[in-house]
């Protein structure tokens, strides 16, 4: 069920000018049942200085026929859906357009769901609650590279880890001109950064931006931005000081030494 707004196609989403460029995003698709929620979040975000484009629909069928052909930068979306587990969509906009951000909104606060959402793909969860009051301020940041949660759910994640905390392999060096050195094989386990994460949260711990690591390794600014949301998830953190700092944790109960 199509909403108050009219799809736009993906091709017209691009930035043209500075005012454009310093929205926090173009498009965004919002999938939400709840027709009031879906109406608030919808007038909220498409008026006002930074208004954003706002796509709307009512079922998970629905989006996913829209996410073939267009490509979102927010994908903003309930888990509980009438036809379909919003789960669904999520997997099917982080496999179809993996630059895209997704964030969940939803009243479910239980591990499984919390769980199922970020393996599908969400880079960010949180609860229908207060949590909404700052929804410009959480994509903002999500659109960042960040990962908002409410409180409750970063809480669970932590002490998900925390039961199940492997350590993490050693981390490629940088070379002195902002340059990354050839990091040794690593050997990785489940729950372990890959070389070329290891290799990009080396980057941001020396205070390099995501441009300047992106030169640095010869990648595209939106694979780093792809590579600081998997550490994200995989470190259970939401900001790049909590990345260095829980990595650094687990460097430490491997007898090794911390990235600053």
């Amino acid at each position: 069920m199509l909403a108050s707004q009219t799809p736009v196609p993906a091709s017209s989403t691009s930035a043209v000018d500075g005012t454009e460029a310093a929205r926090f995003a173009d498009l965004i698709l919002l999938v939400e049942d709840d027709v009031a929620t879906r109406d608030w979040l919808t007038g909220l975000l498409s008026s006002g200085p930074d208004a954003v484009r706002v796509v709307c629909f009512g079922t998970a069928s629905d989006a996913l026929v829209w996410l073939v052909g267009h490509r979102p930068d927010i994908v903003l979306i309930d888990l509980g859906l009438p036809d379909r587990p919003g789960t669904d969509v999520i997997r099917a906009a982080a496999t179809r357009w993996p630059d895209c951000d997704i964030l969940v909104i939803t009243i479910f606060g239980d591990e499984a769901h919390v769980v199922a959402a970020l393996e599908a793909g969400a880079n960010g969860y949180l609860l229908k609650d207060s949590s909404l009051d700052n929804i410009r301020e959480h994509l903002a940041y999500l659109r960042l590279g960040g990962s908002p949660m409410t409180p409750r759910i970063a809480r669970l994640l932590i002490r998900q880890h925390r039961d199940t905390r492997l350590p993490v392999g050693e981390s490629g060096l940088m070379a002195l001109d902002m340059g990354f050195a050839p990091a040794a094989p690593v050997v990785e386990l489940p729950g372990d950064l890959s070389q070329r994460e290891h290799e990009v949260i080396t980057g941001i711990a020396k205070g390099f931006s995501y441009a300047e690591v992106a030169s640095a390794l010869n990648v595209t600014t939106n694979t780093v931005r792809s590579h600081i949301k998997s550490i994200y998830l995989k470190l259970s953190v939401n900001s790049r000081s909590e990345a260095v700092y829980e990595f650094n944790q687990r460097q430490a109960l491997r007898g090794k030494p911390p990235l600053v």
